[in-house]
């Protein structure tokens, strides 16, 4: 018997870094929204900090304190991001900054994949245009 797969969207890693710690900076309240609304369904979650002297420390969504400290709820598919990635983020950061890594499925989208999918259609190609090259061609657009 072959069991059911619900169609995925795809999934997306956001690195966002700050100078400083991250306390204060809405990113957190932005993700539970897009959470809440359906839009997303958030699978991991880093923070990695380098204080001022270099010293590292790492919080995931594995961790005691976990994505439900980090964001206000769990996250599915916690150690997406490894410690590998969290050592390699480190190793670039500046003394006195954090980052920030959310791993989100694209919920959204897998509505239309399923709406695809049922009509016998199949995805052929998908790409993301930048936000910047979007925002371009509005102010060109728009004079």
């Amino acid at each position: 018997m072959s069991r059911a797969v619900r169609p995925v969207g795809p999934v997306d890693i956001a690195v966002i870094g700050f100078a400083g710690d991250l306390g204060g900076t809405g990113v957190a309240a932005a993700v539970a929204r897009a959470v809440a609304d359906g839009a997303v369904r958030v699978l991991d979650v880093l923070v990695v900090r380098k204080d001022d002297t270099g010293a590292v420390t790492m919080v995931d969504a594995e961790t005691t304190e976990g994505a439900e400290e980090l964001l206000g709820f769990p996250a599915d598919l916690p150690d997406m991001v490894g410690e590998d990635d969290a050592l390699a983020i480190a190793a670039e950061m500046a003394p006195g900054s954090s980052v920030v890594v959310v791993v989100w499925e694209n919920v959204w989208a897998a509505h239309i994949a399923a709406a695809v999918q049922a009509s016998g259609g199949q995805l052929l190609t998908l790409e993301r245009i930048p936000a910047e090259d979007v925002r371009e061609a509005l102010e060109s657009i728009s004079g």
